[in-house]
Parts: C-alpha cells; sequence; structure tokens
C-alpha cells in the first residue's frame, strides 16, 4: 500500500518536473530563438520622454572579457543614460581600461568612482554604493562586469517598465536571464556553463513565464531607486531586515542589502513582497563570461550559493535533489515498475537522453540571442552540444547531489580571492567567522583533504597565487 502511493506521489511530481522543463524550453523558443515564430521585441522607446537610466558596474580586476563587457555599456543604443564604474582600489587593473573607453567615446556620459564605503559584508554592495548615491536617474540598471550585453539591451528593457497589464501589480524590477559565453576548456568552466544553460535556465526561465514568486539572479537588472528605498524601509518596519552592525549607516535603499550576499534575492523579494510589484524577464540575455574556472573553484561558487539559499528559500533548496536528473531518474524507474511494470533498464536510459536533449534544445533556442558574436557564427568545440559539452554534462549530473549535500551539511562561505570566511545566518545574512569559531565538520574534513591532495597547508577554499592559471587577473572579486 505505502510503496503503492509513493509511486503515485512520484509519478505526479514526475510529470510536474517535466511540464515545468517543458515550459522552461518554450519560454526559450518564444523568446530568445528569434525566428519568426518568437515574441516580438518591445516598442521603441520616445527620445522625448523616455526616462533616463544610469547604468551601474561594479569592477575589481581584469574579468573574462571585461573590455567587450564595459564597451557594450558605452555602446547603448538608448538616447538618454549616463555610465557610472566603480572600483574600490586606486591600484586596480580595471582603471586603465575605463579610461581608454572613456577617451574612445567621448559623448558618453561617464564617469569613475574610485574607493568605497562599508556598508555591510557584501563587497559588491560596498562598491556600488557611492555611484547609487550620486546617480542622476531614478531609475537603475546594475550589471555585474562579467556580464556582456547586446547594444540594443537598454532600449528593449525599458519600456517593460510602461503602464500596462495588472494595475495593482506593475512592474518594479526588469531582470535578463544569465547565459554562460566564452567559456575555458578547462573542466569547471565546462560545468559552469552546462549548469547556466540547462539547470539554470529551465528553472529560472519556467518561474518567471508563470510569475507565481520572485525569481531573479542580480547580474542584469533594472530597477527604480525611490521603489528599493520604500520598499527597504517597510521590509525594516515590519523586522524583516536585519540591523546593521555598530557604527554602520542605517539609509534605507541599496545599503539596507548590504548584509546579504544573495543581494539579488533579497532585492527582489523586498520589491515584489513589500510593494506588490512584479518582475519582467527582458528578451535579450546577460552573456555571462565564464572564462577560466578550475572545478574546485565551480564546486565552492555551487556550495556558497547553495548554503545562501537554504535560508532564503528553505523549501525549494530542500526538494531540488529531487529536480536533478539521476535522483529523479531513479526514483522515477522505481515508481513506473512499480505501477506499471515498465523494466527499469528500459526507463532510466530512455530518462537520460529525453533529459539532455531538451538541455541541448534549451542551449540552442537562447543561444540566438547571444551577444557574444562568435559564439553565433563560429562556436569553439566546447562551446555548446558537442563532445565536451556532453562530458560536462554527464560531470555536472553525477555530482550535483554530492555538492547539495556538502553545502548542506555546513553554513560557512568565502568570497573567491579575499581570504574572509562567513557564517550565513537563518536570516538569509552573513556576519565574519568569529577568531576560534570553528566550521563545521565537513569544511575541516575537506580541508584536510584538501592539504594532503595539494601537499600543502591552507583552507578547502580556493586560494589563489599570481602565477595561477586563474590568478593572472586575482586582484578581482567573483560576483554571483
Amino acid at each position: 500500500m505505502w510503496a503503492t502511493a509513493l509511486s503515485v506521489a512520484f509519478c505526479v511530481w514526475y510529470s510536474a518536473l517535466w511540464t515545468v522543463f517543458l515550459l522552461g524550453l518554450n519560454t526559450a523558443k518564444k523568446r530568445y530563438s528569434r525566428l519568426p515564430t518568437s515574441d516580438p521585441p518591445p516598442a521603441p522607446v520616445d527620445p522625448a520622454t523616455c526616462p533616463g537610466v544610469s547604468i551601474l558596474r561594479p569592477l575589481r580586476g581584469l574579468d573574462c572579457n571585461l573590455y567587450d563587457n564595459l564597451e557594450a555599456s558605452f555602446r547603448q543604443d538608448y538616447p538618454r543614460f549616463e555610465l557610472v564604474l566603480s572600483v574600490a582600489d586606486e591600484a586596480d587593473p580595471a582603471i586603465p581600461l575605463v579610461r581608454d573607453l572613456q577617451h574612445r567615446y567621448p559623448n558618453v556620459d561617464s564617469t569613475l568612482v574610485i574607493g568605497h564605503d562599508t556598508v555591510g559584508v557584501n563587497p559588491k554592495i560596498n562598491n556600488l554604493i557611492r555611484p547609487y548615491r550620486q546617480a542622476k536617474f531614478d531609475l537603475l540598471w546594475v550589471l555585474d562586469s562579467n556580464v556582456l550585453t547586446s547594444p540594443e539591451c537598454l532600449s528593449r528593457s525599458v519600456p517593460l517598465f510602461s503602464p500596462g497589464g495588472d494595475a495593482k501589480h506593475p512592474v518594479g524590477l526588469v531582470h535578463h536571464v544569465p547565459f554562460a559565453v566564452y567559456p575555458d576548456a578547462l573542466l569547471g568552466s565546462r560545468v559552469e556553463q552546462v549548469y547556466l544553460c540547462s539547470t539554470h535556465a529551465k528553472m529560472y526561465l519556467a518561474i518567471n513565464r508563470v510569475a507565481v514568486a520572485s525569481c531573479v539572479t542580480g547580474k542584469s537588472c533594472l530597477y527604480r531607486k525611490s521603489d528599493l528605498e520604500r520598499a527597504s524601509e517597510l521590509k525594516r518596519e515590519r523586522g524583516k531586515l536585519p540591523l546593521p552592525p555598530p557604527g554602520v549607516t542605517n539609509e534605507p535603499g541599496l545599503a539596507a542589502f548590504g548584509q546579504y550576499l544573495g543581494e539579488d534575492n533579497e532585492i527582489g523579494v523586498a520589491l515584489w513582497e513589500e510593494l506588490g510589484m512584479r518582475h519582467a524577464m527582458g528578451i535579450e540575455v546577460a552573456g555571462n563570461a565564464v572564462g577560466s574556472m578550475s572545478f574546485q573553484k565551480f564546486f565552492r561558487r555551487r556550495v556558497r550559493w547553495i548554503r545562501v539559499r537554504k535560508y532564503m528559500v528553505l523549501a525549494s533548496t530542500l526538494v531540488e535533489p529531487l529536480t536533478e536528473s539521476l535522483l529523479s531518474g531513479l526514483l522515477g524507474a522505481l515508481a513506473f515498475h512499480h505501477l506499471f511494470r515498465l523494466p527499469s533498464y528500459l526507463f532510466l536510459p530512455l530518462h537520460l537522453v529525453a533529459w539532455y536533449l531538451v538541455d541541448a534544445a534549451l542551449y540552442r533556442a537562447l543561444l540566438p540571442a547571444s551577444p557574444a558574436r562568435s559564439t553565433v557564427a563560429r562556436p569553439p568545440a566546447h562551446d555548446g552540444p558537442g563532445a565536451s559539452y556532453l562530458v560536462a554534462w554527464c560531470a555536472r549530473e553525477v555530482l550535483a547531489l554530492p555538492v547539495w549535500a556538502f553545502a548542506m551539511l555546513g553554513d560557512t562561505v568565502s568570497w573567491r580571492d579575499e581570504g574572509h570566511v562567513y557564517r550565513v545566518q537563518r536570516d538569509g545574512s552573513v556576519r565574519a567567522l568569529r577568531e576560534g569559531e570553528r566550521e563545521a565538520w565537513v569544511e575541516r574534513a575537506w580541508g584536510a583533504v584538501v592539504r594532503r591532495w595539494e601537499g600543502r597547508s591552507g583552507s578547502g577554499y580556493v586560494t589563489l597565487s599570481p602565477d595561477d592559471v586563474e590568478g593572472r587577473a586575482a586582484t578581482h572579486a567573483e560576483v554571483a
């Protein structure tokens, strides 16, 4: 009896899972495939009445494809915008690139802000806070430094704020689905590409299609400064924001989210829940330049965001293994065998082949919207579905459950190169690990394994040296 009940329950779950995946694939084809049947771009903005936009780009070091990423912001075809770039350190190697672009595009209203203010533990917000405060316009477009966009991205995004649809729930945030471009040949780079263009994209597109909850990544987001300040004030009044540390500003707006590493999720939720505003997903993608990424770096990155997410969206994090191909396939094989006598040795291979075909189709549907021209015209061998992509896909699927389990057993995270370790707290905020405070046993065990494997002392976190293949621009921080 219990076996039958569980089999029925999982058959329902399995069917729902495939419905979500096919909805994500359908959304990709409708929005990004650039076919005659795809959704048309929004109507052009009126230069006389369009709102001004402040583009904010926090920088640190020489990210992959940085020059082209920044040049794309200078080349936006929107009629009224300013570009504010910021670095925390006056010796940052990104500064000469910015100066060169300012010289090359003198007609663009651009500013370079050097220095930062500490408003929390999040380095990205500390870097952004000065540009945020001095922005000329209420409408902001915040982009990570490793993001490449098309020159039409802004002009196709601002119209989505126009009144229309549900008057009670106006659009308060416009965002773009990340799409991995320029991965290195390293396994970690390819696995990161597979993750962003398959598992992440499927769920991201489907959830935003049905719009049942806030689902936003901070790679490329537009929102109004005034809305963010109202939302943060309401969130604080309702006791939903952690108090800032002693001596840190209590100002509303961006600074209020400085205690979170996942500030993008918290900003999206604040606009959604506190102001009743909805999100719109643009028809452009945010080209995420992957570059060189070792597998250990990919591992630590995934662990970090699972640990942050489990306190922000616990339910979805707990069921995450049931959305992965291997576990869902194994349970599906058992359920269908029990109910319909379908041989497991037949079900499981068909399940995995179908899963990969959907993931490959999703990549191909998103590819025409890629702002990386070489990805479209002359893709390298490892740049899309093919032998190396399949190897990376298999590696990601096999390791998805172990990575999740490792992440769930700990609660500490670290940034890529700053050397600090943070403890994630139950409200989703983070704090620096105190002197003498120990990490979870799983981290101590991992550190011992890494030391034995590498033959040196150090923690399980990635430590870059100047001659590391990833460390040639080792001064920059990874921004997720």
